[in-house]
């Protein structure tokens, strides 16, 4: 049978619920827990709802109840008090005091009103200083009435001092405190029209500039011209103030703004519209003025009555006839005389404290706008002349730092001065390469920016010594374009932009001539003049360095690293032309350093090869005339070493110039040497033979040491004779050796001295010739009239003259010269040059 479920909304009855099965009956009794707590709180909410709501009106209630209890007591307290009998009886009361009192109860009022109105003056006064303006116009007009209340405050406690004289002691101290609080009351009023006088908010402040001196004149009784000196006094001391309070640029604004406001102002207020306000001062009684009398904490409406006429009827007295037109004119040029050197004076002092050249530029582009568009204003006065005054203060400041930043070039001579005094400790003075394991080991990743800085820096060859010298440059290099930069900036900058300005075109054209051609073709003529003195002086210090260190031993190191530096400073001159000739003059003197260096060792090992005794690969010569098609293997190594040594010495040092120099320097070191070693091989021949051919008695056998050393050179030469290479022409076969030459056993068999044999004279000299063209190859120089090697030819030419026919001659050129067009990409740097 199926059962249906149990539901609080359609289950009415007990009887009904317990049909079902024990857990729906449970689960039914939970349902209606569950609702009976929920209707409860329900309930509980609206009830305590309800209860506060009564609550509420109670108290209402009650708060009615006991405001009409007091009402009732008021209304029946004003009742008593408004009868008829009351009032009489104050009638007569008065009347009788009246009669009683006489004189002495009126003197008694007069004091306590004048001294309840003296007690206020100075709190008013404050409050007049102290509250903030709602409006521009109330700043003055407030300022007006604090002097107003400070007269009156002056007239009372001058007449409570006469009724103090008769009186008990408390009073004259009361009297005397008075007096204490009126002169800080003074001090505060004249101060706050000192804080006045100094605004320059514009056009819209000269109203509360005019009130402001009103004020003054009321405070200290001051006439119209005194009025004019203060103005001024306060305006000078301000601007002198503005360089003494404030350490920044600001304060040279606020005094150019101070000086440039205070001439129109001292002509469109002091001088026309003064003498009016001071004259309108004393056109009714003070006490008459309605903002006075509208300060309730003076209580004048109660108390104006006790103050007697002369403080009633008091009409201030003040000057406003005693300013001239003239005087006043005067006294404003011996003021602006006077200021102007002040302004500049402080202007040049403040300029000392900025040592960024585009701070002064900026700094400079302010003021003269302020003096452009103020200057001008003030009448029957030349704004040219402080124009110029200002133009030169900050002219003279930007050829300063212009000039301070050159001279900072010689920090690079010093640094150059410091790592040769260090050389021989130093070890950044050393060329890396690029295989080395630092750069192999170098990070790579995020861009590889260090790796690329490190293979640039090798490929130019900056070592560490090097790169500190270029960075120190490219540092100053920096603050010189800015430099550049600004100046140009400064010509395109024009200064008649403010278009409510009217002026004539001459002016406008002159004034633009002065500021935007003038002054930056000035400084541009100092910023040549000091490069070139600058790079001048670089110059002739490397020269002396270098000529300091000639007799070093690290002369040719020293060589190389001033031409790294020479050559990274040029490519980074400033746009001068009479800058690019810096250093030029000491690279000819270098590269003669530089090739003498790298080619010293090379030819020391070439002058040993000259005492050879025969001719190394004599079997590889080819042709009907057996003649050379490689050179030997000295002239080999000779070309070798030397590009060996020029990629040690760095790939970056050779540039074209560079390598003619170094084969100008090595052909005349060849001719030299290879001369020399002829002409001691032609002395030694012709010696053996005269001692071969002699009828005197033999000579002695030679010593063991003379005979070990023919053997050691002879090794030599059999051992550079194995270090040949292989011909890159066309390889033959072995010849036979000459027959008619004697085999080595031979020679050294003999006790005595045996002529030279003449076929391997002629072979060695032949082997030399060709040796010789293959090195005038090597060794030329394009556009050069002359080679060192060519007279060596010529001479070997002469002295095998009859050996060789023209076309062998010819032949023996061709395979020279076929053989270093071959080879000549193996000596990569030397090859290059040509």
């Amino acid at each position: 049978m199926a059962t249906t479920l149990l539901s609080p909304t359609t289950t009415t009855t007990s009887a009904e619920a317990f049909l079902a099965p024990l857990p729906q009956v449970r689960q039914f009794h939970r349902q209606l827990t569950t609702s009976i707590d929920e209707k409860n709180a329900r309930l509980r909410t609206l009830v305590g709802g309800s209860y506060r709501q009564l609550l509420g009106t109670a108290e209402t209630i009650l708060e009615m109840r006991r405001n009409i209890d007091i009402v009732e007591e008021k209304l029946g307290r004003v009742g008593k008090g408004c009868g008829r009998s009351v009032v009489g009886k104050m009638a007569e009361g008065l009347g009788g005091l009246d009669e009683e009192s006489g004189n002495r109860e009126r003197v008694r009022l007069e004091w306590a009103a004048r001294m309840k109105v003296l007690g206020q003056c100075g709190l008013v006064v404050g409050r007049l200083i102290k509250r903030k303006s709602e409006g521009r116009m109330e700043r003055g007009a407030r300022l007006v009435s604090a002097a107003k209340i400070l007269v009156l405050n002056r007239l009372l406690a001058k007449s409570t001092g006469d009724l103090a004289k008769g009186r008990k002691r408390e009073d004259r101290e009361a009297v005397e405190e008075a007096r204490r609080k009126y002169g800080v009351s003074r001090r505060r009023v004249l101060g706050a029209i000192e804080k006045m006088l100094e605004r320059t908010d514009g056009e819209e402040s000269r109203e509360d500039l005019l009130l402001a001196l009103s004020a003054y004149s009321l405070a200290t009784g001051s006439g119209a011209k005194d009025v004019l000196r203060y103005f001024l006094k306060v305006r000078g001391e301000a601007l002198e103030l503005a360089f003494e309070d404030d350490e920044k640029a600001s304060g040279i604004v606020k005094a150019l703004e101070l000086y440039s406001k205070t001439l129109p102002d001292v002509q469109a207020v002091v001088i026309t519209r003064l003498p009016q306000a001071l004259a309108a001062l004393k056109s009714k009684p003070l006490l008459k003025d309605n903002r006075v009398r509208e300060i309730e904490a003076l209580r004048l409406d109660v108390c104006e009555k006790w103050f007697g006429d002369d403080i009633l009827f008091f009409t201030p007295y003040i000057r406003h006839d005693d300013l001239s037109s003239q005087l006043a004119v005067d006294t404003l040029k011996s003021w602006a005389t006077k200021a102007s050197e002040v302004l500049l004076q402080g202007f040049g002092k403040s300029l000392q404290k900025i040592h960024e050249f585009k701070a002064v530029v900026d700094l400079r582009t302010k003021v003269l706008q302020i003096w452009i568009k103020d200057g001008g204003k003030a009448k029957r006065f030349d704004p040219s002349i402080v124009l110029d005054g200002l133009r030169k203060v900050i002219n003279d400041r930007m050829v300063q730092i212009l000039e301070s930043r050159i001279k900072k070039l010689h920090l690079v001579a010093t640094e150059v001065e410091g790592t040769l005094e260090t050389w021989h400790e130093s070890k950044d003075v050393a060329h890396g390469s690029l295989w080395d394991e630092e750069m192999l080991e170098m990070d790579v990743s995020n861009g590889a920016s260090l790796f690329r800085e490190a293979i640039i820096a090798q490929a130019h060859g900056r070592n560490d010594a090097v790169s500190r010298v270029y960075k120190g440059y490219q540092t100053w290099r920096k603050l010189v374009d800015e430099i550049v930069v600004i100046i140009s900036q400064l010509k395109k900058q024009r200064w008649d932009d403010d278009l409510e300005d009217i002026e004539d075109d001459d002016t406008l054209e002159t004034r633009n001539h002065l500021l935007s051609m003038e002054d930056p073709n000035m400084l541009q003529q100092h910023l040549n003049t000091g490069l070139e003195k600058a790079y001048k002086g670089l110059h002739e210090k490397l020269g002396t360095l270098l000529i300091s260190y000639e007799d070093n031993d690290e002369i040719g190191p020293i060589s190389i690293y001033i031409i790294r530096l020479i050559r990274d400073l040029r490519s980074s001159l400033p746009p001068n032309q009479n800058l690019q000739a810096f250093g030029l003059a000491l690279i000819p003197m270098l590269h003669e350093r530089l090739a003498s260096t790298v080619s010293v060792e090379p030819l020391k090992v070439f002058e040993k090869s000259l005492r050879r005794k025969k001719v190394a690969g004599r079997a590889l010569w080819e042709g009907s005339q057996e003649l050379p098609v490689q050179p030997s293997p000295a002239s080999f190594k000779l070309l070798n070493n030397l590009t060996l040594a020029m990629a040690d010495a760095g790939s970056d040092l050779w540039s074209k110039t560079a390598i003619e120099v170094l084969k100008e320097h090595v052909c005349e070191e060849l001719e030299g040497s290879w001369s020399a070693g002829l002409k001691r091989r032609k002395e030694e021949a012709e010696a053996l033979i005269v001692a071969t051919t002699s009828k005197s008695e033999p000579e002695p056998e030679p010593e063991p040491e003379s005979e070990a050393e023919v053997k050691k050179e002879e090794k030599e030469v059999e051992k550079e004779g194995d270090d040949q290479p292989t011909s890159p022409i066309s390889p033959t076969s072995p010849k036979s050796q000459d027959p008619k030459s004697p085999s080595p056993a031979q020679q050294t068999a003999s006790p005595l001295p045996q002529a030279p044999n003449p076929q391997t004279e002629k072979d060695i000299l032949i082997q030399a010739l060709f040796d010789t063209l293959l090195l005038q190859q090597a060794f030329e120089v394009p556009d050069s009239m002359s080679n060192g090697l060519t007279t060596l030819s010529e001479e070997i030419r002469k002295e095998i003259e009859g050996g060789i026919d023209d076309s062998s001659k010819k032949r023996l050129g061709n395979s020279a010269r076929e053989y270093w067009k071959r080879t000549g990409l193996l000596f990569g740097l030397l090859g290059s040059g040509v």
